[in-house]
Formats: structure tokens, C-alpha cells, sequence
């Protein structure tokens, strides 16, 4: 049974919230266009057992929702694409560390460049003192090697500015995964219209989505606020990675128009009764509809290909 988070939040101010979180998208237009896309967490790489423990708990719930959606849930032999990797290999390599037969990644950002030696080395150490097998982790080291020379072979990242999936048409996908990564793509509908021409039928996508405003502090405040906003105002502080806004139901139909059936949505965190009922009718009006469930804060969507 899948557990869904019940967020409440204690304080509604609807006027005062609007005008803050005008000034959050502000200062969030001026920190992209000064110093660009850094990180996708809220701390730091260098906390790394913080980091690992991540990782670690991003292919689990990968694995867990797959098992729960599929019969056809094992990865192993198996390739596995994932979209938007974000702040290092370490998805990857655990997942070569259960049997995928090869783990492509592309990204936008070219952030595991900057990576720490230390990340890799404390990974590794994890590894080591659960599985105890000295040949798993001389088989990472060669692979995540390889991959930092640019001689990508099972452990295959991408950088690409461009975000073009075809450069992986003929990787034979049996798996798509991605974390916190649809709801940044500023074209949502080319990356599925790319997504659908390169994997085969019977491909399983597993992708979860956080819909929520994104900025520290008024995001717990205010979880709807970039919803507040007229297209035209949001627009003007937009930026490449900002949140795009588009609901579930979008989602939806965008993979159907694609050719992916079995579309299953799980809600994972929604909002509690008494916040959206005093909310709902201050959002911009496009998101007033009871289609846009805005109740929903963050979800997984699964899919398959047909």
C-alpha cells in the first residue's frame, strides 16, 4: 500500500505571501544569472554520507514503485536510462552494482564534473563493507574510470546542452527512471515526444515529480506559490530549470499522446484539506480547476510504452 505524506501547513497569508514570493522569484533570477545552475539538493555534495544515503534511497524507491507497477520488475541484465542525474554518478554505480546490464544518463548540466574524489571513495567504502566483494568494486572503479575519461562503456553519462535524447536511439532502453527532473524541463512535451522515438515497446518509465514550490522556506510557508502568478508575471523571473508548472493531468495526456499506456499516478505527499481550501480561489485561475489536482504536491507516474 502505497504510504502518502499528509503536508499541513499552519499559517495562511495570502496577500503577504504573494508579494514575497515575487521577490523569491526574483532573487532566484538573479542567483541563476549570476553564478548558473549549481546543485539540485539543498546541500552540498561535500556532505556525503548525506549524499550516498541519497542516493541509495532514490533506487530503492525506484525499485519498490516498479515492483509495485509490473510483474516485469527485475533490472538486472536490463538497460536503464535516467534523465537529469543531476549531482553525481552515484545512482549509477549502484545500479551497476545490481547487475543492469548499462547505465545511461544524460544531463543538461554538466555538475558531476565537479564531483569530489572523496564522494566516489566513501561510495565505494559502503560498498565494500556490505557486499564484501573486492571484484564488484574494482569493477565500479574501472567503469566510473572510463566514464571520466570520457571513454563511457556501462556506466554511460551524457552532457548535452541541448537535452537531445536521439544521441541514445540505439541504447535498446529497457528502464527509465528520473528523480525530481520532469518538472525542471522547459519543453516537457519535446522530451517525451524524444523519449517515446528512441525506446522500444514495452518500456517501463518510473518518474517521480515534485510540483511543489521549489525555494527554501516558502516552499514549507507557501507550497503553492508558484501558482499564484499569471503566466505573463511568472514568465518574466523565469529562468532554464526553473519549475514549469505542469500538472498531473498533463503529464497524462502528453504520454498518451506519445504512445505510452498502463499510466498509473501515485500521489506522494498532498496537501491537507483546510490550506487548499483557503488557497484554491487566490491561485492564478488556469490552476482553480479541480483537474489540476492541486492537492497534489508530489507524485510518481508510471508508464509503458506500447
Amino acid at each position: 500500500m502505497l504510504d502518502t505524506k499528509i503536508l499541513k501547513v499552519k499559517k495562511v497569508k495570502n496577500g503577504l505571501y504573494y508579494f514575497i514570493g515575487l521577490i523569491f522569484l526574483f532573487l532566484n533570477k538573479l542567483r541563476h544569472t549570476i553564478f548558473g545552475y549549481t546543485t539540485p539538493r539543498h546541500y552540498p555534495i561535500t556532505e556525503f554520507a548525506r549524499a550516498i544515503e541519497y542516493d541509495f534511497k532514490i533506487v530503492e524507491q525506484w525499485l519498490d514503485f516498479l515492483h509495485k507497477y509490473s510483474e516485469n520488475s527485475s533490472i538486472e541484465g536490463k538497460t536503464v536510462l535516467e534523465l537529469g542525474p543531476g549531482a553525481d554518478l552515484g545512482v549509477g554505480i549502484i545500479l551497476l552494482m545490481k547487475n543492469v546490464k548499462k547505465y545511461n544518463a544524460i544531463d543538461i548540466n554538466d555538475l558531476v564534473k565537479s564531483v569530489p574524489d572523496k564522494f566516489y571513495e566513501i561510495l565505494f567504502d559502503y560498498i565494500r563493507n556490505t557486499h564484501n566483494n573486492n571484484e564488484i568494486i574494482k569493477f565500479l572503479r574501472s567503469q566510473l574510470q572510463l566514464t571520466r575519461l570520457g571513454k563511457n562503456d556501462r556506466l554511460n553519462y551524457i552532457y548535452d546542452k541541448n537535452f537531445d535524447l536521439s544521441i541514445l536511439k540505439n541504447e535498446d532502453i529497457d528502464f527509465v527512471f528520473s528523480q525530481a527532473a520532469f518538472e525542471h524541463f522547459d519543453d516537457v512535451e519535446k522530451t517525451i515526444s524524444q523519449l517515446s522515438e528512441i525506446v522500444k515497446p514495452g518500456t517501463i518509465l518510473i518518474s517521480e515529480i515534485d510540483l511543489k514550490t521549489h525555494t527554501r522556506w516558502i516552499r514549507d510557508a507557501d507550497p503553492l506559490n508558484i501558482y499564484r502568478y499569471s503566466d505573463f508575471i511568472y514568465n518574466l523571473f523565469k529562468f532554464s530549470g526553473s519549475p514549469n508548472r505542469i500538472r498531473p493531468y498533463e503529464y497524462e495526456t502528453i504520454l498518451k499522446k506519445n504512445g505510452w499506456t498502463k499510466i498509473e499516478i501515485f500521489p506522494l505527499t498532498v496537501l491537507d484539506k483546510e490550506y487548499l481550501s483557503k488557497v484554491q480561489n487566490k491561485l492564478n485561475k488556469k490552476f482553480r480547476d479541480s483537474k489540476n489536482q492541486m492537492n497534489y504536491l508530489s507524485i510518481t507516474i508510471c508508464a509503458t510504452k506500447k
